[in-house]
């Protein structure tokens, strides 16, 4: 990722400036700068143009949940206070955006994060459980290359932190390879996958716990398997491993086992409870 970034408060909004180093596909021999903002609705009209063109110019095995919207659409984005868009821009023109969206609560979650079995606002490690959803990361295939999409995710993990959010979430198409690699990048975990009810697709849902440098049980041996071997990273994942790097040259996730992403025995049960609830889940 390009780590000359020169970070700004202009109005109390971060902007974040860097360098493209490529543009479809060609090195360039003179510095052209992008910038990284939050969006506001005078955006509405180029979001919904960005859409458009990012949907139209999927290839296959490129789903990167963006749905094509109308600049309607984004209008109305813009009413909802704990959605926050941010674009990336070279000069006038908008090439790349996501949204960061803020849960109060697991029904809040669950319409960003499908079928998780975690509910992370039953953690007893935090007293105010705030989860910033990351979504609808985008990057116009002319400016791909640049490490866009990584830079976006690090500048919502800032976001969130700044909104005093406990926790990331994401998901990925269990396909799309090419936007594993900044999430595990950001150290998101992979802990879970599920089927999305939107279209059916596989999906791989990722986390981040903001604040916390490990969650890994650190006594088993790493296991490293390709990106589609759909049914075995399932079986590591209900043994109670979590994917933890992503090799992109290979396609390969490494798994290290965890016990974060298990339910949470309350105090509160009675000693035979906890005991089953405890043994249902030794490997």
């Amino acid at each position: 990722m390009n780590t000359n970034i020169k970070k700004y408060q202009v109005n109390d909004k971060m902007v974040w400036q860097g360098e493209l180093s490529k543009i479809n596909g060609k090195r360039l021999d003179k510095p052209v700068h992008f910038y990284i903002r939050p969006l506001n609705i005078s955006n509405a009209e180029q979001m919904g143009n960005l859409s458009e063109n990012i949907y139209n110019n999927l290839s296959e095995g490129q789903e990167c949940f963006i749905h094509k919207h109308s600049k309607e659409y984004y209008y109305d984005v813009f009413k909802n206070p704990n959605l926050r868009y941010i674009g990336v821009f070279v000069g006038s023109e908008l090439v790349g955006m996501s949204y960061l969206k803020v849960c109060e609560n697991k029904e809040e979650l669950e319409e960003e994060l499908p079928n998780s079995s975690y509910d992370f606002f039953d953690n007893p490690n935090n007293k105010k459980t705030r989860v910033a959803s990351l979504g609808a990361d985008s990057v116009l295939p002319a400016f791909r290359g640049n490490s866009l999409n990584a830079m976006m995710i690090n500048y919502r993990i800032e976001l969130a932190s700044d909104l005093s959010c406990t926790d990331c979430t994401s998901i990925v198409d269990r396909n799309n390879r090419w936007n594993m690699t900044p999430y595990f990048a950001n150290r998101f975990n992979l802990f879970s996958t599920a089927i999305d009810p939107s279209d059916g697709g596989k999906i791989s849902l990722l986390h981040k716990p903001m604040g916390k440098t490990t969650v890994l049980s650190n006594t088993k041996t790493r296991i490293t398997l390709p990106y589609n071997r759909f049914e075995l990273i399932d079986e590591m994942i209900n043994k109670g491993f979590i994917g933890v790097e992503f090799d992109k040259t290979n396609a390969n996730v490494t798994f290290a086992h965890s016990t974060y992403y298990r339910p949470y025995i309350r105090p509160s049960l009675g000693f035979y409870d906890a005991y089953k609830q405890k043994t249902a889940y030794v490997i």
